[in-house]
């Protein structure tokens, strides 16, 4: 290593001319040659002893007289006087531009002798673009830089610190070149302290720099991940993370691939980007650049943006009857949404109706329900459900069918009778709605007067329903609907409805010694039909007596079984049939004989449910009749009821052995059952009890019953443990204390058994400074005793 101290060298030729004469100044012309560093000072002083006549001067590089210093002035060259013989020249500062040839000049003999001083300023070497931190990459080879300038160019030298800085040279590692240090195929080992050194041959000067290598990595982006998910739903917030490695650590940079504009929706936030709420225009892919001294590496994820269904158009639609119509129903979303279409009225006729379901684009979907031909079963409300991944969008709309006017029953016959007001109806189905009118034609009238009839109805015109109040209006009503697509008629006979005839067939069906069941056939009639029948009967021997007796009324579906009659007993009972108009005559009475109970078993009586037994049915799911001798079993049918309508095919019978309750355990709960119960024996079968019951949903008990048995077995167990502790702290008793006493008791009783076994049983008492010693001898059976003090 050169030292940093500063060199001058200095030239010097000397030129000597023999002048003869006296020697008291230089006689002779000389000349040095002085090279200075730039910014450096020179001094030279010039001695001569002046004789008469003789002087000294100091020239410079123009052969100027060089100025004495003086107070007050400043000067960077100057001459000063040490004394009368010696004459000095200063360069406080010397530079190229002053660099030259400085005279010291004296006459000597007429003569003029120099002595000439050729100063020249040098520039040392220095560095340009060499930096002291330096980079280079693992796994390539690098070049440490290092540039020196001066006036010649100099030379360097390399160097790297191992325990002091040892000179490096060209091999198979390091080359030396113009451009810098070159290292080849770097390592982690090439991290440290370089040295370069600069030196220039002419005047020595050398000067040197450290540099400090990093070796440095590529950027390689480890994980590059959205939180949760690269799916995400509109709305959510989303944060994307990159994870990079590198030496130095990398910085990040982001951009959306294929977007120009400025961002708006996310920001970044150290290695991430957050979306508070993404948008579904955020969807796409997304490029992470990590950045260090040693280069970039990009890496990119896709974000898919999942969007909830939107159904966009759906639109009400009026068509009329027998044309041809279309609903469309669009709706976007991603994924693409699923998309259906259902008719929320009954049931239509879907022969003429097709679909047809197209994509849009990737987004958007669109049904089409297209109608061949439109009927008015096709009118009603349409629902549009349009579901993908994220959720489900629902809409309704209207298809309205125009429509003429139309009569379910276009002919139809009301009864009325004792001047009863009757409401004749005019109801039709259309759309738009029809406006009514109405025309009478009497029953053997007149002209003149059916003309006046329908001038009393004419103020009635319009309306329906029309109220009738006069019986003698029986006849022919004409009820016609209108709108603008056509029109329909409707005919109502009104006519004068009678009670029933007199019943004139009466069979008997079955007959028990506790009661009788009968057949009717329905007289004829003219007006309402029967509605049921009712019956007055007493026994023969009452039924003159009074004529308060026993009635009895069945509906027409019902049978007529009248029971809790007495066995071997004779009856009269008389029938009459009952329609909306009142009841009919009486028929003849008929006479009958219940049977005799010690020779004959008749027929169970039908089953008298308990009371309150839709109360216990649903409060312990068990229902309970009345029981009878005269049963031998019962069958049960039960049947659950859905939509009001019972359910045949899943009802189920059960048949019970002289019982008089059923447990409803096994049927579903939230569920209602109809129930029919028969009672049945050898001679023939009940009439039917009928029920309905719901069964209520079960809650469940905090705790099973063998839980509920366990926890009441360990309270008891518990009390019992802390009453024997108890007795055992108070008076040494219980089951505890017994235990502890007898255990005490065997653990002496082993001691002494073991004494026993070696013959000897020693006993220490002790008194006062002393004690006594027993031996028992086990073959002998002696006991000897001794004193021995302590």
């Amino acid at each position: 290593m050169r030292s940093n101290k500063e060199k001058n060298i200095i030239i010097s030729v000397f030129v000597s001319v023999f002048i003869s004469g006296s020697q008291t100044c230089f006689t002779n012309n000389q000349v040095e040659f002085t090279k200075i560093k730039s910014g450096s000072s020179f001094y030279q002083e010039c001695k001569c002893e002046l004789g008469t006549g003789e002087t000294l001067r100091w020239l410079d590089t123009h052969d100027q007289d060089i100025p004495i210093l003086r107070p007050g002035t400043k000067s960077n060259v100057y001459t000063e006087w040490l004394d009368r013989n010696t004459y000095s020249v200063y360069i406080s500062s010397l530079s190229k531009s002053i660099s030259g040839a400085y005279k010291c000049v004296t006459d000597h003999n007429g003569r003029e002798y120099s002595m000439v001083y050729h100063v020249e300023a040098y520039d040392p070497p220095y560095f340009v673009n060499t930096k002291p931190d330096q980079y280079v990459v693992s796994g390539k080879d690098a070049v440490i830089t290092c540039e020196a300038r001066g006036d010649t160019e100099p030379l360097i030298s390399w160097y790297k610190e191992q325990d002091g800085f040892v000179e490096i040279t060209n091999d198979d590692k390091y080359e030396v070149t113009s451009e810098g240090l070159k290292i080849k195929d770097v390592t982690k080992d090439d991290n440290g302290l370089y040295k370069c050194a600069a030196s220039d041959l002419e005047t020595g000067e050398g000067i040197d720099q450290e540099i400090h290598v990093e070796v440095i990595t590529m950027p390689t982006i480890i994980d590059l991940t959205a939180s949760t998910n690269s799916k995400v739903i509109e709305g959510e917030s989303l944060t994307i993370e990159c994870v990079a490695d590198g030496v130095p650590h990398p910085e990040y940079s982001w951009k959306k691939i294929g977007y120009t504009g400025e961002n708006v929706s996310w920001h970044e936030i150290a290695n991430t980007i957050v979306f508070d709420e993404v948008q579904e225009s955020d969807r796409g892919a997304y490029e992470c650049t990590a950045v260090n001294n040693a280069g970039n590496f990009t890496k990119i994820i896709n974000i898919e943006v999942l969007v909830a269904p939107n159904i966009t158009e759906l639109n009400n639609v009026t068509a009329v009857e027998g044309s041809t119509a279309q609903i469309s129903c669009k709706a976007s979303g991603r994924p693409i949404p699923k998309i259906n279409m259902m008719f929320l009225g009954d049931e239509s006729d879907e022969q003429s109706i097709v679909w047809d379901i197209k994509n849009a684009s990737d987004t958007e979907v669109e049904f089409y329900l297209s109608f061949l031909r439109v009927n008015r079963s096709h009118a009603g409300v349409y629902e549009c459900n349009a579901t993908n991944d994220v959720d489900f969008d629902i809409k309704e709309m209207e298809f309205r069918v125009l429509y003429p006017p139309y009569f379910t029953t276009p002919v139809e016959d009301v009864w009325s009778w004792n001047g009863k007001s009757i409401n004749l109806s005019c109801e039709h189905s259309s759309d738009p709605p029809g406006v009514i009118t109405w025309r009478y034609q009497g029953n053997e009238i007149s002209a003149e007067n059916q003309m006046e009839i329908n001038k009393i109805i004419a103020d009635k015109l319009h309306k329906s329903p029309l109220i009738i109040e006069n019986k003698t209006l029986y006849g022919v009503y004409e009820c016609t609907a209108k709108n603008e697509f056509g029109e329909a008629k409707k005919m109502i006979t009104l006519r004068e409805g009678f009670v029933p005839a007199a019943i004139n067939n009466v069979s008997l069906a079955n007959l028990t010694s506790y009661s009788v069941t009968f057949t009717i056939e329905p007289p004829p009639i003219e007006g309402p039909g029967v509605i049921g029948f009712t019956a007055e009967y007493d026994e023969v021997d009452n039924y003159n007596v009074t004529d308060i007796h026993t009635n009895r009324t069945w509906s027409i579906h019902r049978p007529l079984k009248i029971d809790k009659l007495k066995p071997n007993t004779s009856y009269y009972v008389k029938f009459a049939a009952i329609n909306e108009v009142g009841t009919g005559p009486w028929s003849d009475v008929l006479e009958f004989a219940t049977l005799e109970q010690t020779y004959f078993r008749s027929t169970p009586d039908e089953p008298e449910w308990e009371m309150n037994v839709e109360e216990i049915a649903v409060k312990d799911k068990v229902l309970k009749w009345k029981n009878s001798d005269l049963v031998d079993f019962y069958l049960i049918r039960q049947c659950p009821i859905k939509n009001g309508f019972i359910e045949e095919e899943s009802c189920e019978i059960t048949q019970l052995d002289q019982t008089n309750e059923f447990h409803l355990d096994e049927m579903n709960a939230n569920t209602t059952y109809y129930i029919e119960l028969i009672a049945q024996n050898t001679v023939g079968n009940s009439t039917t009890a009928r029920i309905t019951v719901t069964i209520p949903g079960e809650e469940a008990p905090y705790l099973s019953s063998a839980a509920l048995i366990g926890l009441s077995i360990l309270a008891v167990f518990l009390c019992l443990v802390m009453l024997d502790l108890l007795l055992l702290l108070w008076r040494r008793q219980g089951v505890i204390a017994n235990c502890c006493v007898k255990k005490k008791k065997n653990n002496r009783e082993e001691s002494l058994n073991s004494r026993d076994k070696k013959g000897l049983l020693k006993d220490k008492e002790s008194n006062g400074n002393g004690h006594k010693e027993y031996e028992y001898n086990k073959n002998t059976g002696a006991i000897t005793g001794k004193h021995s003090s302590v």
